[in-house]
């Protein structure tokens, strides 16, 4: 069984970490890149999960009612964009019941899974997640290296496949990652797919498949939106505006390659709730 899960983030060019606390045109707007990131999908026949911002879930209801009708999975990615790792764990349990309860109310289903801002959780804020009635999460990363990450102790878990893991009912679903020169680099997410040539993406992925019968990508709208880049505050660094415009051009043509590629070998698309229910299933 080899099984890739295809994921978005849908939040707007404005929640970028570079971009907290700035003054940012929220009129001006590249969630555009969700129907080009749903035709994309179409065209390949797979279904998807959208990790959806509270905040913004009630602008874009036609939307979400597109994307549920089009039988692809809705989960949470908080109310806002603010780093768990920044706020208490009360404060942190607030806002999962609030996102969830928001989501809840405009698509008129559960919501099962949950996926944190910047990948910026630990163990004790997971277990706020079980605790919230989410029965799966998506926020754990191997790469050190990133400021924001943060690494969740698994103790107690179960591994039920590499970067899969387990206790009780509840799954953690880890992005990919493929060691480089002894450490690990990131070969799942948008950013690392467009900032990179395709050749260098491409070499990196076969190497993960070659032993790994799980892949996860996630991505997010601004990487697939057809409009200019936006009207960045005037305080945005250069090095900042420069490395959100570089390659989003060429992400569309990416990931279809990437789509292709599992597809060669033998990989099926699920969503993570599918995907855990499968799961279930077998152990």
């Amino acid at each position: 069984m080899k099984i890739a899960v295809l994921s978005m983030d849908i939040e707007d060019w404005y929640h970028l970490d570079y971009l907290e606390g700035s003054k940012c045109n929220k009129r001006y707007s590249l969630l555009d890149g969700i129907d080009v990131y749903l035709e994309i999908l179409q065209k390949f026949n797979i279904q998807s999960t959208f990790f959806v911002l509270g905040e913004i879930a009630e602008s874009i209801n036609p939307t979400l009612k597109q994307i549920i009708k089009e039988k692809h999975e809705i989960a949470s990615h908080g109310s806002n964009h603010v780093r768990p790792i920044t706020i208490t764990e009360s404060e942190f349990y607030n806002d999962l019941h609030k996102s969830k309860h928001t989501l809840e109310h405009i698509i008129g289903a559960s919501i099962e899974g949950y996926r944190a801002p910047c990948f910026s959780i630990d163990r004790k804020r997971l277990d706020q997640v079980r605790k919230a009635g989410f029965s799966y999460d998506s926020s754990r990363m191997d790469f050190s290296e990133h400021p924001l990450y943060e690494t969740i102790n698994m103790d107690g878990f179960n591994v039920v496949m590499p970067n899969i893991f387990r206790l009780n009912n509840f799954f953690e679903f880890e992005a990919s990652t493929h060691p480089v020169y002894g450490k690990n680099v990131p070969i799942s997410g948008g950013g690392y797919l467009r900032l990179l040539p395709w050749y260098i993406s491409e070499t990196l992925i076969k190497r993960y498949i070659k032993s790994n019968n799980y892949y996860m990508l996630y991505i997010h709208p601004f990487e697939l939106s057809i409009k200019p880049n936006p009207p960045f505050p005037s305080p945005t660094k250069w090095h900042n505006r420069l490395r959100f415009g570089i390659g989003r051009s060429t992400v569309a043509e990416k990931l279809k390659r990437l789509i292709e590629l599992l597809k060669q070998n033998g990989y099926s698309f699920e969503t993570f709730s599918s995907f855990r229910k499968n799961l279930n299933k077998l152990n």
